[in-house]
């Protein structure tokens, strides 16, 4: 079983790569989460994890400190929603950097290279990799472009309570009531949207934070969430599957 650290001071974003690792790699386990450089130079050395998972900016600053200090030789996967610092974790034993959101498929393709390659194979497709991240970015959207008729709306998220997918559409609910069609899928708003203001909660909606009205436990766990604007069906229900990272985004 190998052990795995996390280091990361926002405490949803932790729970929810600790589920994330728990459901993608059953051979390995979460013994600790840190949340800052000062805690992590002190007791990561006691630890001695097989691979440490590392966001980029904490409270008190870059976690790269953490690895210069100590001359930290295990691998290390870099997550953090800024791609500026690319290079910098490819050369502190960075075995791959993940951008926020994170992407199931894309932990769990780093995760099968920490257990198939040495730090010292496929450095240059990292190499790659990386500067392919760097030229890309990650910007969440501030607006979205709305063609109605002969009219074209630029809204902005802030406005935005939820999206919601019915008939065969795509829609958009403002706060304000109103509500238009939208050709993108939810996956692709999930994509695109800053998590921390929104989740996708079951197959047709993906809701703003904003937006929760009320929201109740039944049957033991169940979760059931009255939006404002109402959604038209009045209560959703998060899926089972969702349950545990909407707990957390709450605790955010």
């Amino acid at each position: 079983m190998f052990k795995l650290v996390i280091i990361e001071d926002e405490k949803y974003a932790a729970n929810y790569l600790k589920e994330l690792v728990k459901d993608l790699a059953k051979d390995m386990e979460v013994v600790e989460v840190m949340e800052s450089i000062a805690d992590a130079k002190k007791r990561l050395p006691a630890i001695n994890p097989d691979l440490v998972l590392a966001d980029i900016h904490l409270e008190d600053g870059l976690s790269f400190e953490i690895f210069e200090s100590l001359q930290w030789k295990k691998p290390v996967i870099f997550i953090t929603a800024y791609d500026a610092y690319a290079i910098r974790a490819f050369k502190v034993n960075g075995i791959d950097y993940l951008l926020k959101p994170i992407d199931e498929e894309e932990l769990q393709a780093s995760l099968d290279k920490f257990r198939n390659a040495s730090l010292n194979t496929n450095l240059e497709s990292l190499y790659s990799r990386i500067l392919e991240l760097q030229k890309g970015g990650n910007h969440y959207k501030e607006r979205f472009a709305i063609s109605i008729g002969n009219k074209l709306l630029s809204i902005p998220v802030k406005d935005i309570a939820y999206f919601f997918f019915q008939n065969k559409t795509c829609f958009i609910q403002l706060f304000d009531g109103q509500k238009y069609p939208y050709t993108e899928s939810l996956d692709h708003l999930s994509a695109v949207l800053n998590p921390a203001d929104f989740i996708r909660v079951n197959r047709n909606y993906l809701i703003s934070h904003a937006a929760i009205d009320k929201t109740e436990v039944y049957a033991g766990r169940n979760i059931s969430i009255q939006l404002n604007p109402p959604a038209a069906e009045g209560s959703i229900v998060v899926s089972k599957d969702r349950i545990t990272e909407f707990k957390c985004w709450l605790d955010l």
